[in-house]
């Protein structure tokens, strides 16, 4: 049973937020004399030759008087862009080309009332967005119809490109960083030129920022262009896998075709048009929850740009599995169990569109088995191979098979491209760690409140819910624990749950389990049941062992998953090593306030005494005296 009641629970009081919003002008001279706390917006412009400093000069001191700043709700910019002249933004954001075109990564985009979305976080190098004309016999300004922007078209004739930037219809996204510190400029520069208002989800960058534009190399271009024609004139289903190393830029790779299969794709889709997405690196998910695995099918419409960190909407999870590391070399069985599972339901759907499949840069060892293992299984139209001089000999002793059969083909032959790998994130100052990027991807599933709403509050401001354990009839039925941790002292069980990110399972009655009761806990022997269904993660706050319940935080936007459950439905909870972050459980003085008297769990405020000191165990060492003498 769950419910969401707040009794024998800490309670916690909270701060008032003196947060307010910086006043708004039209004028175009007071977006540079702004001194808004957080303001973020910035210029920039560059041009295509590097070596000609005066003329960058000039296009720079040029742009900056083709900003009209209006002002509104949305903090909308109108920039007027002539020829060589590009811009670098940041953030998330919303684009309209009200005159001319773009280009951006190598696609254009003609001027329309479509609204772009863009997701720019400072983790990546950034796309430009490049001047472009039109492509057309007719050049029409698109204009939003209530002209709320009181913008002649007199006024446009000067320039051959005009765009409307606003925000993101996200919000609250970018405050993680009030909670995470580590990624405060996940999204935002640290010292942004021309503050605007703290209500921007976007930032123009000027080239002196330091950020890394994103260079596609020459020899991307043409294998990412055939590969394209492929999936717009072929007759049966296509399957594209990406191989390489760690950071050779595979995901980067597959976004790329992603955003060139879409570029025609506008108001309706047909079957030949569907993109299906195979997300397996559970350590760097595009689509995934974090330390997952899932078949997702894109949406093409509207069309997404950029890096959204799986905070997009623009797709639909079809199935996932919940790996619970973020690498498959902990549990590589599981690991490939899922696998199979998720291309056997792509194989129920005789699917006639385009797949991509994205694999964990493991190509070492036993990680060169679950390639062949993987590709025997998906049997992949195209193989492309990301090589650079050391990943070059693993990947040359892959085995493929000389031919594939399926429901759709037979006897097809597999194409072979290979690439030189490119690393585009290795020059970014800006750089983040994985770690820091899993976290907030975490942080982000667990703060969002709907699916365009974001609250960084600490959790702990909130009341779990209640879920009962170890009954017969209802609740938590089986815990699971890895392989390694299956003798578990009884004692430590509740130690190791509460403060620890769990995944929340339901199975069907018929499914049998392996239990064995220790202490109060129904520990899983088995694996978890194959019809096992994965619904959401779970970070859980305490546990009553009198009471037997578990108080368990649940994402906001998930919540309404287990409330469609039935009320007698059976849950299996999976504790992995899926990282917690512990600002939430921890947060700063400034973010959280608690009664002293209050027992806050996971932590203590006493100050030790002079002599004591926390002990730390140290694992496999051996000094050389321990060794004995012969």
């Amino acid at each position: 049973m769950v419910t969401d009641s707040k009794q024998d629970l800490p309670q916690y009081s909270k701060d008032s937020d003196s947060d307010s919003d910086s006043s708004s002008s039209s004028n175009l001279s007071s977006l540079f004399t702004s001194s808004s706390k957080s303001a973020t917006v910035v210029l920039n412009s560059e041009e295509y030759d590097d070596d000609d400093d005066d003329d960058v000069t000039g296009l720079d001191n040029e742009l900056a008087d083709n900003i009209s700043y209006v002002g509104d709700e949305d903090e909308t910019v109108l920039v007027g862009l002539k020829e060589r002249q590009k811009l670098h933004l940041s953030g998330a954001f919303r684009l309209q080309i009200v005159k001319g075109g773009i280009v951006y990564n190598n696609v254009h985009y003609n001027a329309s009332r479509e609204i772009l979305h863009f997701w720019h976080p400072l983790s990546q190098s950034i796309p430009t967005i490049d001047f472009s004309h039109f492509a057309g016999w007719q050049d029409t300004v698109f204009l939003p119809r209530n002209n709320r922007f009181n913008i002649k078209n007199d006024e446009l004739k000067s320039f051959p490109c005009v765009l409307r930037v606003f925000n993101s219809n996200q919000t609250g996204l970018s405050e993680a960083g009030r909670l995470y510190r580590d990624v405060n400029y996940l999204w935002k520069p640290k010292e942004p030129y021309f503050p605007l208002n703290e209500r921007a989800t976007y930032h123009l960058l000027h080239e002196s920022d330091e950020v890394q534009s994103l260079s596609i190399p020459r020899y991307w271009l043409t294998p990412l262009e055939k590969l394209y024609l492929n999936h717009k004139n072929a007759t049966y289903d296509t399957r594209i896998m990406v191989l390489g190393g760690k950071n050779s830029g595979k995901s980067t790779f597959l976004r790329l075709l992603l955003e060139k299969f879409t570029q025609d794709i506008r108001a309706s889709t047909t079957s030949q048009d569907e993109l299906v997405y195979l997300d397996l690196d559970p350590g760097q998910p595009e689509y995934s929850l974090p330390d997952s695995i899932s078949l997702n099918k894109l949406i093409p419409k509207p069309i997404t740009l950029g890096q959204h960190l799986c905070q997009g909407s623009n797709f639909q999870t079809l199935l996932q599995f919940y790996i619970g590391s973020s690498s498959p070399q902990d549990e590589p069985a599981s690991y490939l169990n899922s696998v199979d599972k998720l291309i056997d339901y792509l194989e129920e759907q005789t699917f006639f569109g385009t797949s991509l499949l994205n694999l964990p840069g493991w190509i070492k060892g036993f990680g060169m088995q679950i390639l062949n293992h993987i590709i025997k299984k998906y049997k992949p139209t195209h193989l492309v191979f990301l090589e650079t001089a050391n990943s070059k000999r693993h990947l040359d002793e892959l085995t493929i098979p000389q031919s594939f059969s399926t429901s759709l083909r037979d006897a097809y032959l597999p194409e072979v491209v290979r690439i030189p790998a490119h690393n585009l994130n290795h020059a970014s100052p800006a750089r983040f760690h994985a770690s820091q990027l899993r976290t907030f991807k975490v942080l982000a599933l667990f703060h969002k409140q709907t699916q365009f709403d974001y609250d960084f509050a600490p959790l702990l401001k909130s009341a779990p819910l209640q879920i009962s354990y170890g009954g017969d009839k209802c609740g938590i039925q089986g815990i699971r624990f890895p392989m390694e941790f299956q003798n578990l002292n009884p004692q430590d069980i509740r130690s190791s749950l509460e403060g620890a990110v769990v995944g929340i399972h339901t199975y069907l009655e018929e499914d049998s389990l392996v239990i064995k009761k220790l202490d109060t806990f129904p520990i899983l022997r088995s694996s978890t049941p194959s019809r096992k269904s994965f619904i959401t993660l779970g970070l859980i706050h305490s546990i009553d062992t009198l009471q037997q319940i578990m108080n368990i935080y649940v994402p906001p936007f998930h919540k309404e998953n287990l409330d469609e459950q039935p009320e007698d439905a059976k849950w299996i909870i999976v504790r992995n090593k899926t990282e917690t972050p512990f600002c939430d459980l921890l947060p700063s003085h400034r973010a959280i306030t608690w009664d002293p008297s209050t027992q806050i769990p996971f932590a203590t405020f006493e100050r030790r005494k002079k002599l004591e000191h926390v002990w730390k165990v140290r694992k496999n060492v051996m000094r050389r005296g321990q060794f004995m003498k012969r």
